[in-house]
């Protein structure tokens, strides 16, 4: 479990949530426990892609998977047990542990999984965009609610950060997809990565804290985007 959660990740999701916060002037530290349970069930969700039966691959974030290292029933275990952390960890945040375990009910991880699974080499925008919403986008709308957890986001505005956590997750997975060369416009990217900053425009100068996140998607590709022209 520490193997799985404790690498080289980017830290994205729990990031995420404390820029969420930090927009509505709440106090962070009142967020870590919520941001680190969306990173834990992220975490866990890497475990079981990777195993054999599904993306069958060996390595994760620049060192061997959790299979590899360990076996593919304990990887399988060590996936089931922290997901349960990440619910027990907020047992005190009861609509927050709602939300999450919503996320986790409804399948559509699950479903994304899948279907990625069903797809094979090229696949269309159309259904690499449905894999995205149903795979990706969940755990980073999770991540804002997580944010918002501890403040008083007033309808708009929650609609409103909900809508930029779609939006950059749908940029970050573009990214992703960009630098493992499954997808080649550096325009439709950095497109996506503008979309995601202009939903925050309504919410005023309080946005800026998000910046750093869509700065970081924008280096990200900026290289490879280069190279690419």
């Amino acid at each position: 479990m520490r193997y799985a959660v404790l690498g080289s990740g980017q830290r994205l999701r729990p990031l995420l949530a404390l820029r969420a916060a930090r927009i509505l002037g709440c106090d962070s530290r009142k967020v870590i426990r919520s941001a680190a349970a969306v990173e834990i069930v992220h975490c866990a969700s890497l475990i079981i892609d990777d195993l054999p039966c599904m993306d069958n691959d060996s390595v994760r974030r620049n060192r061997p998977s959790v299979h590899v290292q360990f076996g593919e029933a304990t990887a399988v275990l060590a996936a089931f047990a922290l997901v349960s952390l990440a619910a027990r960890s907020v047992a005190d945040q009861r609509s927050f542990q709602t939300k999450l375990l919503a996320t986790l009910d409804c399948a559509s991880l699950i479903g994304g999984q899948a279907l990625d699974l069903e797809l094979s080499g090229e696949c269309r925008e159309s259904q690499r965009r449905r894999v995205t919403n149903l795979k990706t986008v969940p755990l980073f709308q999770l991540a804002v609610e997580a944010g918002l957890a501890h403040g008083s986001a007033s309808p708009a505005e929650h609609e409103r950060l909900l809508e930029f956590g779609r939006h950059f997750g749908i940029a970050y997975q573009m990214a992703d997809d960009f630098l493992d060369r499954e997808i080649a416009d550096y325009d439709a990217v950095s497109g996506q990565i503008e979309l995601a900053r202009a939903s925050l425009d309504p919410l005023g100068r309080a946005a800026r804290h998000a910046e750093d996140l869509l700065e970081y998607l924008n280096a990200k590709i900026w290289e490879t985007g280069r190279s690419h022209r």
